[in-house]
Parts: structure tokens; sequence; C-alpha cells
């Protein structure tokens, strides 16, 4: 078992090694392989691995920033919600300025993108429709 753990370790080494490689010394995959005098397959599925590994790391760290701050932002919405109840203009423009950073950290407000496509029986209504309002107009 202590052989399994120990070439598991060389193994994270390697690929710590190739990520250094890849992206600070900017090394092609066959110079790093000429490097650490193994294969390019092997080199290029070290850095899969560690890229991979990185990425997941990213993604945990953003995730507690989120929650954290949606966190923060939860503690301020129940701190300012009793001035709200009793009317103060400004605590109201603060819960305001909560919420949207709230939405902001959420997402609400990324764009929807739309695959939208006009056929000329739309715009011969829309043409149809214009010269109706026009006429109306003129009366």
């Amino acid at each position: 078992m202590a052989r399994r753990h120990a070439d598991h370790d060389i193994g994270l080494v390697r690929q710590h090694e190739v990520v250094r490689l890849r992206t600070q010394e900017r090394m092609q995959f066959r110079q790093i392989a000429a490097h650490l005098e193994c294969d390019v397959k092997n080199v290029y599925k070290a850095w899969k691995r560690g890229v991979a590994e990185l990425a997941a790391q990213a993604a945990e760290a953003h995730g507690q920033y989120l929650g954290e701050q949606l966190a923060n932002l939860s503690i301020a919405i129940d701190c300012l919600m009793p001035k709200v109840i009793q009317g103060d203009v400004r605590a109201n423009e603060a819960l305001v300025k909560l919420f949207d950073h709230q939405a902001k950290l959420l997402g609400l407000y990324a764009p929807v993108k739309a695959n939208v496509t006009v056929t000329d029986e739309m715009r011969d209504r829309i043409r149809n429709i214009a010269d109706e309002i026009a006429q109306l107009e003129e009366t």
C-alpha cells in the first residue's frame, strides 16, 4: 500500500511540474517531455489533470466567496428591515441597493440569449401594421 501512495505522490509532483513548465516557462509539450524524460502523451495527460484540478479549486473558491457574500448581505438585510418597517427612507434606499447587489451576485441580471428568425411574412405584417398606424394618424 505504501508503494501506491509513493507513486501517487510522484504523479502529483510531476503533474504540478508539468503545469508549472507549461504556464510559467511557456514550454511546449515535447520540450516538457524531454525535460522530464518521459512520453509526450503522459505529459499531456498530466497537463489535463492539472488544469482540471486547478479549475475545480477555482470553482470551489468562487462558490465559497459567493456564499460568504450572500451571507453578509442576508445579515445586512435583516439588520435594515426593522428600520424599513418603521418608514426610514435612507434604510429603504440602502435595502434596495443591497437587493440589487444580491441580484447581481446571483446572476439575475444576466442577459438572455434569443435566436430570432424574421420571415418575409413577418416583415409584410409589420409593414401592413405600420401603414394602418400611418392612416390612423392622418385622420
